[in-house]
């Protein structure tokens, strides 16, 4: 599976002559055919290809209410246009989480990135408009305790128990709840034990080591499968990268509570840092950077919590 891992700050790099050309005949004959070009110079940048899916559905969005409110052209957007989409109600009529409002301005950050590196030159709209911070209480690590309950949860499901284990397994191997719906039955390597992860900005593409656990329930799950199907099959509301990232996230939430344990440090990303956790006691800071798939060692730190330090000196 291919992906590619970084910000779009350097899309400018493959940028073509020929998109370039593309956006100067299509500027001012509507934001429809200027959308068609910007998605595909997009779709020239070193996002990771979950997170490009993820972006252009949310700038697809954005140009329908765009146009539903009279605007013209893309260059024409301004800081009002944006402040009302990041706050626009979601499809179920409620207020966007403070998550999704961040996620559309990096969205549409990425468009007027595209649109300067094809030649306009104006300031980006959306940084005029102040969001209050995203900053909430970290995830911590589960325990081994935990995780075994989690598994029993899963494994006892009336309905549902394949996906679930499959679930678990897959963020039991550092998979974040983007990369699971991205992950084919070709990813998996049971010889050795591992899965190839494509990563999601901010994390790295890499191959991942199973869990003895994880790497049962895939092995005996395989057989039944082509090697190009989903591991996770996708069903209704999980046809895009987007909403499987969000299926994903409510199937392991579900589990959690249902297991019981609904801390407010206790997420879906708590299971990817047990396996984070277990690396740092054994290979250290560094290893764990590399299995979770993050560049900096500080924000390794970070996310592992104090917990998982003190539990890792406690092995040394």
């Amino acid at each position: 599976m291919s992906a590619r891992a970084g910000a779009c700050a350097t899309v400018g790099d493959v940028i073509t002559e020929s998109q370039r050309s593309n956006w100067v005949a299509a500027r001012g004959a509507g934001i429809d055919k200027e959308l068609v070009v910007a998605l595909n110079a997009l779709a020239s940048s070193d996002l990771s290809n979950s997170t490009l899916e993820r972006f252009s559905g949310l700038i697809a969005r954005f140009s329908s209410r765009l146009v539903a409110t009279g605007v013209m052209s893309l260059t024409t957007i301004t800081d009002d246009d944006c402040e009302q989409f990041l706050w626009a109600r979601t499809k179920r009529n409620s207020a966007p989480s403070i998550h999704s409002v961040h996620l559309r301005r990096s969205a549409i950050r990425s468009l007027f990135a595209v649109l300067v590196e094809l030649g306009e030159d104006f300031t980006d709209p959306s940084q005029r408009v102040t969001l209050p911070s995203k900053r909430v209480r970290r995830a911590r690590p589960l325990t081994d305790d935990e995780i075994t309950l989690l598994r029993t949860v899963a494994l006892g499901r009336r309905s549902g128990a394949v996906r679930a284990t499959l679930a678990v397994a897959l963020a039991e191997a550092t998979a974040t709840t983007g990369e699971i719906p991205q992950l084919r039955w070709c990813d998996l390597h049971v010889s050795d034990g591992t899965i190839d992860l494509p990563g999601a900005a901010p994390i790295r593409t890499r191959r991942a080591d199973l869990s003895p656990w994880g790497l049962l329930i895939l092995k005996s799950e395989e057989p039944r499968h082509h090697s190009d199907e989903w591991i996770i099959t996708r069903v209704a509301g999980y046809a895009d990268g987007h909403s499987g990232q969000a299926a994903t996230s409510n199937l392991l939430a579900k589990l959690l509570h249902a297991a019981g344990l609904t801390g407010e440090d206790v997420r879906p990303s708590s299971i990817r840092l047990w396996a984070g956790a277990r690396v740092l006691g054994t290979a250290g800071i560094e290893g764990a950077a590399n299995a979770l798939g993050l560049s900096s060692l500080d924000a390794t730190r970070a996310a592992l919590s104090s917990i998982a330090l003190n539990a890792a000196k406690d092995l040394t």
